[in-house]
C-alpha cells in the first residue's frame, strides 16, 4: 500500500465543506499523481475553487480525509506549512504585494520560508522571471503592469518555493480577452515540464489541451471524470452534457 500511495501526491477522500448551514463540498474523493494535470470544470458557485482552496488547507475541510503523500494533512498534529511549502497557489486576483517590485515579489518566499540568501533568492527570481518572459520588468511595481503580466509574476512566485505541485484557481478569469494568451502559456509550458498541476478554469480549449483529466463539478458533487477526449468528445452525464452545450 505504501509502495502504491507514493506516485500520489495528494490524495482526498469524501471530503466535505459547510459555511453555516450551506454544505458547498459533498463527498469529493480525488487522487493527483506525480505529474498528472488535472482540470476542475463546472457552473459558478459548483464548489470549485472552495475545493481547491481546501487542498491547500486555505479552508479546513469540515469533514473527510485529505493526504499529502503519506501525511494526514486533517490531523491536529500536522503542521500545514508543510503542505503550503510544497502545494503552491496562484488566485484569480494576482495578491501581489503593490509596494514591492516584481523581483522582490518572487524573492519573497525563497528568503523567508526555504531560508535561502539574498544571493540565491535573486538568481532563482531572475530565471523564473525569465521563465515567464518577463526578465525585463523585474524592477517594475504591479501597478505599472497589465494584468497577464501581475499573474505571470504570480506564477513566477508561486514557483520560487520549489512546489511539487500547483493549484490554480481561474488563473484567467480577471484578465482581458487579449491577455489569457500569454498566461496559459506558461501553464501549458509547466506541463510539458511534468508540474503536478491541479486547475480551475473556464477555459474550455485549454482544459482540452493540456489535461491529463478533466473533472466536472455541479452543486458540490464530482459529477464526472475522464480524459478530456471522453468528457469534451463523449460526456456520460446528463448535466455534463447540458453545461458543455452552454459553454462550447
Amino acid at each position: 500500500m505504501a509502495e502504491k500511495t507514493k506516485e500520489y501526491i495528494i490524495r482526498v477522500y469524501q471530503l466535505s465543506k459547510s459555511f453555516g448551514n450551506l454544505e458547498v463540498l459533498k463527498n469529493i474523493s480525488l487522487h493527483v499523481k506525480r505529474g498528472e494535470v488535472v482540470t476542475i470544470i463546472g457552473p459558478s458557485g459548483s464548489g470549485k475553487s472552495t475545493f481547491l482552496r481546501c487542498m491547500n488547507l486555505l479552508e479546513v475541510p469540515s469533514g473527510g480525509k485529505m493526504y499529502y503523500k503519506d501525511k494526514d494533512m486533517l490531523d491536529l498534529a500536522t503542521d500545514s506549512r508543510l503542505l503550503r511549502r510544497n502545494v503552491g497557489m496562484v488566485f484569480q486576483k494576482f495578491n501581489l504585494f503593490p509596494t514591492k517590485t516584481a523581483l522582490q515579489n518572487v524573492i519573497m518566499a525563497p528568503m523567508k520560508i526555504n531560508k535561502k540568501s539574498k544571493a540565491e533568492a535573486y538568481e532563482i527570481a531572475r530565471n523564473l522571471l525569465k521563465k515567464v518572459g518577463l526578465e525585463d520588468k523585474a524592477e517594475n511595481y504591479p501597478k505599472t503592469l497589465s494584468g497577464g503580466q501581475q499573474q505571470r509574476v504570480a506564477i513566477a512566485r508561486a514557483l520560487a518555493m520549489q512546489p511539487e505541485m500547483l493549484l490554480f484557481d481561474e488563473p484567467t478569469s480577471a484578465l482581458d480577452p487579449e491577455l489569457v494568451g500569454d498566461v496559459l502559456e506558461v501553464i501549458k509550458e509547466l506541463a510539458l515540464e511534468g508540474m503536478t498541476m491541479v486547475i480551475v478554469t473556464h477555459e474550455m480549449a485549454f482544459a482540452k489541451d493540456v489535461s491529463d483529466r478533466v473533472i466536472f463539478m455541479d452543486k458540490g458533487f464530482i459529477v464526472e471524470e475522464g480524459a478530456p477526449e471522453e468528457i469534451f468528445g463523449n460526456p456520460q452525464n446528463e448535466r455534463t452534457r447540458d453545461f458543455l452545450a452552454r459553454v462550447l
